[in-house]
């Protein structure tokens, strides 16, 4: 018998079955990475539908800005590899090969094989929340702010580089990918900024998506969580966990049936605390791989 979660809304029962959930949480992940190519300046995106190759920033190999992301499972390692060492070729000092654990066993080990470095044994966290959980409520002396405007994607921004300076994200990725307001508000995205005394110090950002096929409602409509952010100055006063109810509750309301985000290894006992609960995890492969014979110098990307 298939697997199923069950999400309790309102005193119904709707259940998803675990492999529609990771083919729509697949979808949606994908459709994050063609919102940062659709609105980040000199992007460069070829999309099938089976696999989509992103590069948003020439100086910044990370997975979310030169990313190979393979959806048509069908489609052989061979042929992803390819395809990405040539759409990558002097575009990026490197880029990443997504691998899904629940899909992409043969083309992880492929890459490996071929001399593609792996990111981290144990990847990232993708965790999954199926019902509603308490709605946020700000506390005294802060504001919780959508972002609908220039304005506050300047405050979302600011937010993000200073809450990631310790982290994986250069200010320039983060520039690429808060680009334009589009990038924040708009047609399946909403931001949220949380500001204390009026300055902004969290933030983050809901992306929604129908899973299944691209452009199509074929699967069931996912959230993602994307770009939390607390500036170090403000944490300690769940000012993160705030801006990320703000999020979930802006997917559930927009008719997702689940909630889905890659959780880094600072947010990932809070998310967890907050009821979502890993369904698998996503890894890396990095290349392109060296020249035969010259290996030891091959560095994977930092995530």
């Amino acid at each position: 018998m298939r697997s199923t979660v069950a999400n309790y809304v309102a005193g119904t029962v709707a259940s998803i079955g675990r492999d529609e959930l990771l083919t729509a949480a697949d979808h949606n992940l994908a459709d994050t990475l063609r919102l940062y190519g659709r609105t980040a300046p000199g992007a460069v995106v070829a999309d099938d539908g089976g696999l989509l190759l992103v590069s948003t920033l020439a100086s910044w190999p990370g997975p979310y800005h030169n990313g190979a992301f393979r959806l048509d499972r069908s489609m052989a390692p061979a042929e992803v590899l390819a395809r990405a060492a040539t759409f990558f070729a002097g575009r990026a000092p490197g880029y990443c090969v997504w691998i899904a654990a629940h899909a992409d066993a043969d083309l992880e080990e492929a890459a490996l094989a071929g001399g593609y470095a792996a990111v981290s044994a144990s990847g990232t966290p993708r965790l999954a929340l199926l019902h509603r959980i308490a709605p946020p409520e700000a506390p005294p002396g802060v504001t919780l702010d959508e972002v609908v405007d220039d304005a506050g994607r300047r405050a979302y921004l600011a937010v993000t580089i200073e809450a990631y300076a310790d982290s994986f994200l250069p200010p320039d990725a983060a520039e690429a990918s808060l680009a334009t307001v589009t990038a924040v508000h708009g047609p399946g995205v909403r931001a949220v900024v949380a500001r204390l005394g009026g300055a902004p110090v969290a933030a983050a950002m809901a992306v929604t998506s129908d899973g299944g096929v691209r452009g199509g409602g074929a699967g069931p409509r996912v959230a993602g969580i994307q770009m939390v952010g607390t500036v170090p100055a403000a944490r300690g006063r769940g000012l993160g966990e705030l801006c990320t109810r703000w999020a979930v509750a802006a997917g559930f309301d927009w008719g997702a049936r689940a909630v889905v985000l890659e959780a880094s290894e600072a947010g990932d006992p809070l998310y967890r605390r907050m009821g979502f609960t890993e369904v698998s995890r996503y890894r890396w492969c990095f290349g392109p791989p060296p020249p035969p014979g010259d290996r030891s110098a091959h560095q994977p990307a930092p995530t």
